[in-house]
């Protein structure tokens, strides 16, 4: 469909008709992959010399996406913002969440103060994005001053920002509480799958809070909300912090009933269990049956086999 677009933009030029600012937007869009990334380059030049980018925001963004998706280029995406004449909160909420998935935290939240200083008001994608950010550098001050913000702004009923500020309020922890990851749950009118799984991962990761996780699992479970991987994964490993191979059988039959135990990250834990537990008969049987291995679990395994033999 993509390449598609393409050749009909071109077929278009050759028969002498004008895009006009849509057409640019898409057919830039279209372009914002590996594959077409480079005639959306050439696209590029013929946007400026037709001044469409002086006059549409549309086209700036979509832009951006074609340098960050199509190229991973951060810095061609910057400039082109840069020299934006005219910009919107979405065209700055794109390029604070292109940073913040893109492993630029710094850049996030630095985009974000100057989004706030030049007078636009961040909406909930914004918060989400730039919130992550904080959860990734482990600014918790940061972090209670965007809630405050969050609050103000009437977003805290928002599933996105709910989940965002769990996972914050979980990294930036330093003595691993759960406390205040568990008010903002608690608070959340309406979950889904995401707010479930964010909590969950948030007990399983901050130690020592595995059968919390379990417990939230049943009580999800009990609301009919199905689980994701990432749900079921977290629970095999918090059975295996507790050397419960038992209880990780009876979630990973769960897996089987949602058709997800082929996935990856799964499968490892698993694994996991089994080898945590000295069951390196079942551990090898899980490990065998992996429907693709990657090196969490050839790590898994081999971890596996060094402990029943006594290897360090």
């Amino acid at each position: 469909m993509q390449s598609r677009s393409i050749s009909t933009f071109f077929d278009m030029l050759e028969f002498g008709e004008y895009p006009n600012q849509f057409c640019l937007a898409a057919v830039i869009q279209a372009c914002s992959n590996s594959k077409n990334a480079w005639i959306g380059k050439i696209i590029f030049g013929f946007v400026i010399k037709s001044g469409y980018f002086e006059s549409d925001v549309c086209i700036g963004c979509a832009l951006i996406d074609m340098f960050v998706n199509g190229c991973g280029d951060l810095g061609s995406a910057n400039k082109v913002f840069d020299i934006m004449p005219e910009r919107n909160a979405g065209t700055w909420t794109l390029m604070i969440t292109r940073y913040s998935q893109l492993g630029q935290p710094k850049d996030a939240i630095e985009l974000f103060i100057d989004m706030v200083a030049s007078g636009f008001i961040p909406d909930r994608f914004t918060f989400s994005s730039t919130i992550s950010a904080c959860a990734e550098l482990e600014l918790l001050s940061l972090g209670q001053q965007l809630h405050s913000l969050v609050v103000k702004s009437r977003l805290t009923l928002d599933v996105c920002v709910g989940c965002g500020l769990v996972d914050m309020y979980v990294k930036c922890a330093v003595d691993g509480s759960m406390v205040n990851s568990r008010k903002v749950f608690d608070r959340m009118p309406d979950h889904n799958v995401m707010s479930w799984t964010a909590t969950i991962m948030g007990y399983v990761q901050s130690g020592g809070h595995d059968k919390e996780a379990i417990e939230l699992y049943c009580r999800m479970i009990k609301v009919q909300v199905v689980p994701s991987h990432f749900t079921f994964s977290s629970l095999l490993k918090a059975c295996g912090n507790l050397s419960d191979p038992a209880a990780g059988e009876q979630i990973y039959t769960n897996t089987v009933k949602h058709g997800l135990a082929s996935v990856n990250c799964v499968g490892n834990s698993l694994v996991s269990i089994y080898a945590r537990s000295g069951r390196m008969e079942d551990a090898r049987k899980a490990f065998d049956i992996l429907f693709e291995k990657n090196l969490v679990s050839y790590n898994t395994i081999v971890d596996g086999v060094c402990q029943e033999f006594g290897f360090q």
